[in-house]
């Protein structure tokens, strides 16, 4: 179906399409009009089919349609404060224009501030388990006019140890409310879960489509690793890369990667684990907001990054699983658009493509040996000269001075 074929409120509806969306995606298919309907639903969804969507467009429906403004009507449970902050996004993104106000409720920033945008009147609040909790149990908030319930990601919530926490928000809300349940995998204890807490829902599921690697260019350069940074730049100017990320292996690393890119210019920052969760919030919004154009990150930090515009991702360092590199490249070549894969290879991580190549297939990659930064290693029974570079993945001429202290 046609998103504008949608029978929804109509600035609401145009939000949806400024934001790329055309066709509805099965999760959309099968839940939006279950929600539309008064059902609870339990869904099975993996990221990236749509699923945000597919409870954010229905509930906001019904909260533009409500006259009653003064208690928050809508409740959306995340895992974590990266998912809920990109939850908030798109509520942010979809709301525009209209009267619909949210809050996002989360640890790692002001109770303060939360409490004062929620006691202003939110008719939405996006929220982790457990700051959630915190401001329930302190009798902070009040949440007796709640309709509508989400949980998202509802098995990761049960690996992070929250069914507990979960169980004593429920019980502090109204038994009469709609709620919707959406885990990646629908294990005994999601199920058990959805039993205690949905009436007679209605199960939907759909499956993982699989990585389309056709949508995928993976092209891989061997480089010295003192040379990486120089071929990295390279490859952006001339590539014109508008966003990219770019994934390392350590916080340190992501630090300094992002520093030397600063350095020769670039509109970089670093996302890891370290950093204070008010700072990482702010990065990881900025980047999302297209303010920022590359961002350096280890896979922990990632792990919540999901765009669907998304064209570049760099793996400046190989990860050690073949099965993390297929998670890193699964962020692009999304929504039927192609995407580039670009790894930076050094003879130390040989042994990582190895496995990579093994469990994908080595046709599907374009190695590189020659270009301006190359060492030319060679894979037993990989031809010598799988491909020539003269300055890009075009063969563009070279014409990039190399520095020494980038990095």
């Amino acid at each position: 179906m046609k998103f504008e074929q949608l029978d929804i409120n109509t600035t609401l509806l145009n939000n949806a399409v400024a934001c790329g969306y055309t066709d509805t995606t099965p999760i959309q298919d099968q839940v939006m009009p279950l929600l539309r309907a008064g059902s609870d639903v339990l869904a099975c969804a993996p990221t990236g089919t749509g699923k945000t969507a597919a409870f954010l467009l229905p509930i906001m429906n019904e909260l533009l349609g409500s006259t009653d403004i003064a208690d928050t009507k809508a409740l959306i449970l995340a895992p974590t404060r990266e998912l809920a902050l990109q939850i908030g996004l798109e509520v942010e993104k979809y709301a525009r224009d209209t009267a619909i106000r949210y809050a996002l409720v989360i640890g790692g920033e002001s109770i303060d501030d939360q409490l004062y945008l929620i006691n202003r009147g939110v008719d939405l609040i996006v929220a982790t388990p457990g700051r959630l909790h915190q401001l329930l149990d302190e009798q902070l908030i009040d949440l007796r006019a709640l309709q509508f319930l989400v949980i998202d990601e509802c098995d990761r919530m049960l690996d992070l140890g929250f069914i507990t926490t979960i169980r004593k928000i429920v019980h502090k809300l109204p038994n009469k409310r709609q709620t919707a349940l959406f885990s990646a995998t629908l294990q005994e204890e999601t199920e058990l879960l959805a039993r205690e807490l949905l009436r007679k829902p209605i199960k939907v599921e759909v499956k993982a489509a699989p990585l389309d690697m056709a949508l995928i260019n993976q092209t891989v350069y061997y480089v010295d690793k003192q040379n990486k940074m120089n071929l990295l730049l390279h490859i952006l100017k001339e590539e014109a890369v508008p966003s990219a990320l770019i994934f390392v292996r350590t916080r340190a690393d992501a630090e300094k990667v992002a520093d030397a890119l600063l350095k020769a210019g670039l509109d970089a920052a670093a996302l890891h684990g370290d950093l204070e969760q008010v700072d990482r919030q702010h990065i990881f919004k900025d980047f999302m907001n297209n303010r920022i154009a590359l961002l350096v990150a280890t896979d922990v930090a990632a792990r919540g990054i999901d765009i669907p515009t998304l064209t570049y991702v760099f793996n400046y360092e190989l990860p050690n699983e073949p099965e993390t590199y297929l998670h890193r490249i699964g962020r692009t070549g999304r929504a039927n658009k192609t995407g580039f894969a670009i790894s930076l290879c050094s003879n130390a991580e040989l042994r990582f493509l190895k496995p990579i190549k093994a469990l994908i297939g080595k046709k599907k990659f374009t190695t590189i040996e020659q270009h301006a930064f190359s060492y030319a290693p060679r894979e037993k029974g990989t031809p010598r000269n799988s491909a020539s570079f003269k300055g890009n993945i075009r063969n563009k001429t070279c014409d990039i001075t190399q520095s020494e202290d980038l990095l």
